[in-house]
């Protein structure tokens, strides 16, 4: 048989105080007296009580959780966001709840499904695609809600992002200064709209420069010892400079120019996305396009307060600048038309 639940009755029966007595000691609401106080924290431990939160917050009316919803925690920007936001509810008394779409639409629906059930205070979702039909739902819940890094479709709402067309042009910008006139562009899937729009700032500043657009190449969601879809590895080979659109993309070409016998910067230069701090210590330390992750959660945690507190002016639109962090990983291109290291 399954064990029975203790409830707050069994407490309240067992310090021989109220369950409204229980309540009050145990939410801090009001003031109790000590040695009702001792009581009832002297039955909760001898019974094991354990609150239930969801049933808490329901009875009180109010709720001091913060749910989000991002699409993998195995990405390290994605979790570095989260770090930020969660220490931010914490500092002003709220508890985050954190869970994964693990990249798939459906799974994301159903989590937020869940997460509804615990009626929390606000949303924050980092969508893994630009549909979030379970949008609808949250509006209709009427719980506040703020998306980041990737712009849904429908309706304008609060929205957190670095400015992607310009972090994706700075970059490409920076190798066409080196020489370079042969670029790819490589993402692990390149139809996702923030990916598209590095994608647009790379297209418009090689237009600018009078220079054949760059090549799109998918790296793939695999593994950095996978080789890359079939293409991929034989589009890198033509090129003399790479821009890495993710932090997962940096690492599988580096793995993927490695295994072609490619030497970077002396053959290919490369421009990384992220900054993370395996790069600076690489060797090449790897160039690199940084997003401000302190600012981002920041905002994110700043714009739901202001919903949770009743602010109700238009949808904000939020977009933070990057900066291109210069390192070994590039260097000027050859005049023979291969790439060479700087005297």
């Amino acid at each position: 048989m399954k064990p029975r639940i203790v409830t707050i009755k069994d407490v309240a029966k067992r310090a021989g105080v109220s369950a409204a007595t229980v309540s009050n000691v145990l939410s801090g609401d009001k003031l109790v007296r000590a040695s009702s106080r001792e009581k009832v924290l002297s039955a909760v431990s001898e019974l094991n009580y354990r609150i239930n939160p969801a049933a808490s917050y329901l009875r009180r009316g109010r709720s001091r959780i913060i749910a989000a919803v991002v699409p993998s925690l195995e990405n390290p920007f994605f979790t570095a966001i989260i770090a930020v936001v969660e220490r931010l509810c914490r500092q002003d008394g709220y508890e985050l709840i954190v869970s994964s779409s693990g990249e798939d639409p459906g799974v994301e629906a159903t989590r937020i499904d869940a997460l509804l059930n615990w009626k929390p205070a606000g949303f924050i979702i980092l969508p893994c695609t630009a549909n979030l039909p379970a949008r609808d739902r949250i509006e209709a819940a009427k719980i506040p809600f703020v998306i980041a890094d990737r712009t849904p479709n429908g309706p304008p709402c609060d929205l957190v992002e670095i400015d992607n067309v310009a972090a994706g042009a700075a970059a490409a910008r920076h190798l066409l200064l080196l020489g370079h006139r042969r670029i790819a562009v490589c993402a692990p899937v390149l139809e996702v709209g923030n990916i598209r729009e590095r994608i647009a700032g790379a297209v418009q500043a090689v237009a600018e420069a009078g220079a054949e657009p760059p090549i799109e190449v998918p790296t793939g969601m695999g593994s950095i010892v996978e080789p890359l879809p079939d293409g991929s590895e034989q589009a890198l080979a033509q090129v003399t400079a790479v821009l890495a659109l993710t932090n997962l993309s940096t690492l599988q070409t580096l793995a993927a120019l490695t295994r072609a016998g490619r030497s970077v910067p002396a053959e290919v230069s490369l421009v990384g996305f992220d900054d993370y701090p395996w790069m600076a210590v690489a060797r090449p330390s790897i160039t690199a396009v940084r997003q401000p992750v302190g600012a981002i959660g920041g905002s994110i945690w700043s714009r739901l307060q202001d919903r949770i507190g009743g602010v109700d002016d238009p949808p904000l639109h939020r977009k933070h600048p990057t900066e291109l962090i210069l390192r070994e990983s590039t260097a000027p291109l050859s005049p023979g038309g291969r790439p060479g290291l700087a005297d």
